[in-house]
C-alpha cells in the first residue's frame, strides 16, 4: 500500500498524512483526531513507511538513541519503556543501550550511536557533572540527560534528591534519639552525593545518630554483601535504614530473610523507588518514588524539540512521591 491510499482511506490529502506518519502532526499543528484517523489506517493496513527515504529526504535517521546504567533496574527499565512507547508514536525508533555504570563503557556506547547516525541522545550517564564529554558531544549530537543531572549547559531532567532524602529520612525517625543508617551506591554521583547530603541533614536535625555507608553498584549483591560484614550489629534493636535504591533494599531483604528468617519488628525501612508487593509486606517500607511518566514525557519533549533545532538547556526538576506506609509514634 501506498502513501496515496492511505491518505484517501483517512480522507486527508498526501500531506496530511505524509506529516502524521512521519511524526510532524505537533510541528504542523495536526489535530488528534485527524492523527487518530491517518493511524488507524496505517494499523488496518501494516503499513509501513521507507524510513531510509524519508532520512535521505529530510536529513533524519528516524531514530533516538538511549543510554542507561542497568536494565534489571525496575526504574530504569519503565522509563525506556516509556521513551521507546513515546518515541515510536512520533515516528522514532529508539536504540537502546546500557552502561553498566561504568564511565568508560558509557562514553564507547555514546559514540557508537552517534556512529549510527541516531537525531538524539537521551542518557542516565555517570559521568561527573565536571567532566565535559557531553559537552562536546553536544555540538555534534542533541544530548538530554534522564534521571541523572548532566552539566549546566545541557539539557537535563531528573528528579529531586537531597530535599527528598531528607523527607524519607524524617518518616522513619521519631523525636527521641534513634539509629539511622543510610546504604547507598556510587559515591562519586552527584545523586548519591545529594541523597547523603539530605539524610544527614535530617539525622542531625532529628538528633539521631546515624552512619553511612556506600558500596561499589547499584547492586542487591553488593548490599549483601556490606550486611555480612556488620557481625556486631543487634538487629533486634531499634534501627532505621534509608536505602537510595530499591536494589539496595532487595540486598538488604536478601541478608535478613536468610540470616533472620523475617524481617525484625524493631527494623523501620525507606527506600527511593517503590514497587506494589511492598504493600503486602508485614513491615512497612516507607518509599520515595518517582514520576516515571512525567520524567519520560518532558525527556521526550526536549529531545524532540532538539531534534527540530530547538535545543533548551538547562536542568528541569520533577517532584517525587512520598509513599508512607509507616508513621513513627
Amino acid at each position: 500500500m501506498k502513501l496515496d491510499e492511505i491518505a484517501r482511506l483517512a480522507g486527508v490529502s498526501r500531506t496530511t498524512a505524509s506529516c502524521v506518519i512521519n511524526g510532524k502532526a505537533e510541528q504542523y499543528r495536526i489535530s488528534q483526531r485527524t492523527q487518530d484517523k491517518v493511524m488507524a489506517v496505517v494499523r488496518a493496513h501494516n503499513f509501513e513507511p521507507d524510513r531510509q527515504a524519508a532520512a535521505l529526504r529530510g536529513g533524519l535517521s528516524r531514530t533516538l538513541g538511549l543510554v542507561v546504567p542497568d536494565l534489571a533496574n525496575p526504574s530504569y527499565a519503565t522509563l525506556a519503556r516509556l521513551l521507546e512507547r513515546q518515541a515510536r508514536h512520533h515516528g522514532f525508533q529508539l536504540l537502546i543501550t546500557c552502561s553498566d555504570d561504568d564511565p568508560q563503557t558509557e562514553r564507547e556506547l555514546a559514540l557508537m550511536l552517534k556512529a549510527r547516525r541516531v537525531d538524539a541522545l537521551m542518557v542516565a550517564s555517570c559521568l561527573t557533572v565536571s567532566d565535559d564529554f557531553y559537552c562536546r558531544l553536544n555540538r555534534e549530537l542533541p544530548v538530554v540527560g534522564l534521571d541523572r543531572p548532566l552539566p549546566h549547559s545541557l539539557a537535563s531532567v531528573s528528579s529531586e534528591n537531597a530535599e527528598a532524602c531528607a523527607r524519607l529520612t524524617r518518616t522513619l525517625v521519631g523525636p527521641s534519639p534513634e539509629r539511622a543508617w543510610l546504604i547507598g551506591a556510587a559515591p562519586g554521583l552527584s545523586i548519591s552525593q545529594e541523597r547523603e547530603r539530605g539524610f544527614r541533614d535530617a539525622a542531625t536535625e532529628l538528633g539521631a545518630s546515624f552512619e553511612i555507608s556506600h558500596v561499589e553498584q547499584f547492586d542487591r549483591h553488593c548490599a549483601r554483601a556490606l550486611l555480612e560484614q556488620q557481625v556486631d550489629t543487634d538487629w533486634q534493636s531499634p534501627l532505621a535504614i534509608v536505602t537510595t535504591a530499591f536494589v539496595l533494599l532487595e540486598g538488604v531483604m536478601d541478608f535478613l530473610h536468610q540470616h533472620l528468617g523475617a524481617l525484625p519488628a524493631s527494623l523501620r525501612l525507606a527506600t527511593f523507588g517503590d514497587h506494589r508487593l511492598l504493600d503486602f509486606l508485614a513491615t512497612p517500607v516507607n518509599t520515595m518514588a518517582q514520576d516515571h511518566h512525567l520524567v519520560a514525557e518532558k525527556v521526550m519533549s526536549l529531545t524532540l524539540d532538539a531534534v527540530r533545532g530547538h535545543y533548551r538547556s538547562g536542568h528541569y526538576a520533577v517532584p517525587r512521591l512520598l509513599r508512607q506506609r509507616y508513621r513513627p509514634r
